[in-house]
């Protein structure tokens, strides 16, 4: 039992690590401050967080790939000026316009994923361009200006508490069930992992490889926008640059939650981790008074240092002859000698 134990925590260290640096900035932050612990700031951390964690389900599933998906910024803000816009201050509309909105970030979604799998496009190229294209429709949507207020009725829902749990904490809860049973136990997450891993040896597996590199795109913009939905009803008004701050956060808590940016390696758990603890640096900098630039150079620090090491596991991958690098040994078949490690 207790070498069981500790197999599972030596295969998921890199998760198991990243939960031990949230705890040790809590920690750092209860030091600097007695109220950093209580009820209330810990709610607000952790619901910070969770708009990372939102975006980053579909990040997390593009970076499985090998991908990403800087698109996320305009379609969150797109989807959370279309809100309003729409709704008018009225919470009634909200029943058809919601699935709506969700749906146009689904179609962003789906012409990143067919550019990058049909077309080869590079992710960051397609990704990078759609953004600037809808903040450039976004510009003459609002003509620059401000959108209207949220609808009283979304503003109650988000601020409010579900079973004794805040809603944005327990939908964060269940879409991280949904996550992680998808990448854990079911078909299309054994092929991603695969795609991500080696997409040549998915292919020879039978594994649709074109397919599988449409869908995170898709759910990635499916994400982005229910976060622009829900962020709307949490600041009570839409602005075009509302999701500027989750261009590279999400990439970053997807990275620092074990994952690899080369692909095929990394679990939407790590992402959770890595969504606490940037909410947590978020908020011991704010404590010592450091704003906004701090917190941008935190964040480019880390991804930083995780494109290097990334690189070095390149290097050291490359040193071993090909065919004992991504070849099936003489009893596995080609999908389970490309399957990645879902650490």
């Amino acid at each position: 039992m207790i070498e069981s134990v500790a197999d599972t925590l030596r295969k998921h260290r890199s998760i198991v690590l990243a939960f031990a640096l949230a705890i040790v900035l809590f920690l750092i932050g209860t030091v600097q401050a007695s109220g950093f612990a209580s009820y209330d700031h810990i709610r607000t951390v952790l619901i910070t967080a969770s708009f990372i964690g939102l975006v980053g389900v579909g990040q997390t599933f593009c970076m499985l790939t090998g991908g990403i998906d800087l698109s996320i910024p305009s379609n969150l803000a797109g989807a959370a000026v279309l809100t309003a816009f729409l709704a008018n201050g009225s919470s009634a509309p909200l029943i058809w316009i919601i699935p709506m909105v969700i749906g146009f970030g689904m179609v962003i979604g789906l012409i990143n994923g067919l550019g990058v799998a049909y077309a080869g496009v590079p992710p960051i190229i397609m990704t990078l361009g759609m953004n600037s294209a809808i903040q450039g429709l976004l510009l003459i949507y609002t003509h620059g200006g401000l959108a209207s207020s949220a609808p009283a009725g979304l503003v109650n829902f988000v601020d409010g508490d579900t079973l004794g749990l805040s809603t944005m904490l327990l939908i964060w809860v269940l879409v991280a069930l949904v996550a992680t049973v998808v990448l854990s136990l079911s078909t299309f997450g054994r092929k991603l992992y695969s795609v991500g891993t080696n997409a040549s040896a998915a292919r020879l597996a039978g594994v649709n490889v074109k397919r599988v590199l449409v869908i995170p795109y898709v759910v990635s913009g499916a994400g982005a926008a229910v976060t622009g939905v829900l962020l709307l009803g949490y600041l009570g008004q839409a602005f075009i640059t509302m999701g500027d701050t989750y261009l590279f956060s999400s990439a970053v808590a997807v990275a620092v939650g074990g994952a690899s940016i080369l692909g095929g390696k990394g679990h939407y758990i790590g992402t959770v981790a890595g969504a606490i603890i940037l909410a947590l640096i978020t908020a011991n900098l704010n404590l010592i008074s450091l704003g906004e630039s701090a917190i941008d150079i935190a964040y480019g620090v880390i991804l930083l240092v995780t494109v290097y090491l990334a690189t070095l596991r390149l290097r050291g991958a490359n040193r071993w002859p090909r065919a004992l690098r991504r070849g099936p040994g003489p009893n596995q078949t080609a999908v389970e000698a490309s399957h990645g490690d879902p650490e």
